[in-house]
C-alpha cells in the first residue's frame, strides 16, 4: 500500500480534534498555505492563539526542498511538526532545528500509524518582518487606519512598503497577534473551521 501526502493530512486533520488547544480556541486549519512570497507553501498551518506549522513528507517525497523549508518556517510559525514516512525519519534530525517536533508515518496492514518520535518547542526567532507580508494588501490599509495614525501617502505604497509602514508604527510584538486575527477573519480563502459542539469537534469547510 503506497501512503501519499493527502492519507497522512487525512489523519493529521482528524487528529486535530484530540489537541485541547485546538478546540477551546477559535481556530483555522489551512491546507497548502504560501509564506515568504510564495518561496514555500506549508502543508498545513493551524491558526489559533499561535501559528502551527505542518510538513509532510511521504515515503515517495525527497529531503531536497526542507532546508529552504526550514528558513522559511522558522521565521513564520510558533511551533513546527514535522511528520515524515518512516524511510527518511534517521535523515531529518540533523535538517531540521531542535525545537521542532518530528512524527513518523509507518504503514501495516493497510493501516496507516503516526507516532510521535520527538516534542517540539515555541519557536522564540519569529521573524516580524516576514509574518506582516502574511497580510493582503487591502487587510494592510484597514490595519494601518485601526491601529495607526497613518492617513496620507499609504494608497500608492506597495505590499512590502505597507509591511514597513505598519511594523514602524505598532509595537513588533504585537504584528503576530494582530496577523492571526486578520487570518482568521478572511472570508475569501479556503480554510477549514475547528468547533467544539455538544461534546464533540467539528470542523466546517470552507471558512
Amino acid at each position: 500500500m503506497k501512503v501519499y501526502d493527502h492519507d497522512i493530512r487525512e489523519i493529521l486533520h482528524r487528529d486535530f480534534c484530540q489537541y485541547e488547544d485546538f478546540i477551546k480556541t477559535p481556530t483555522i486549519v489551512i491546507d497548502e498555505m504560501d509564506i515568504c512570497a510564495g518561496r514555500s507553501r506549508i502543508d498545513i498551518a493551524v491558526i489559533n492563539g499561535k501559528m502551527h506549522g505542518y510538513e509532510i513528507k511521504s515515503k515517495q517525497d525527497t529531503l531536497e526542498r526542507l532546508p529552504r523549508q526550514v528558513e522559511d518556517y522558522n521565521k513564520i510559525f510558533d511551533t513546527m511538526t514535522l511528520v515524515v514516512f518512516e524511510n527518511h525519519l534517521d535523515k531529518v534530525y540533523e535538517l531540521i532545528p531542535a525545537w521542532w517536533s518530528v512524527k513518523s508515518v509507518s504503514e501495516k496492514n493497510s493501516k496507516i500509524f503516526i507516532t510521535t518520535r520527538r516534542e517540539g518547542k515555541m519557536n522564540t526567532h519569529l521573524d516580524i518582518d516576514s509574518i506582516v507580508l502574511l497580510l493582503w494588501r487591502d487587510e494592510m490599509i484597514n490595519i494601518l487606519m485601526m491601529y495607526t495614525d497613518v492617513r496620507k501617502g499609504y494608497k500608492s505604497k506597495t505590499r512590502k512598503q505597507l509591511g514597513e509602514l505598519l511594523t514602524s508604527n505598532i509595537e513588533r510584538e504585537q504584528i503576530p497577534l494582530i496577523v492571526r486575527e486578520q487570518l482568521k477573519l478572511r472570508e475569501s480563502w479556503r480554510a477549514a473551521v475547528i468547533q467544539q459542539q455538544d461534546g464533540d469537534c467539528t470542523r466546517m469547510l470552507p471558512n
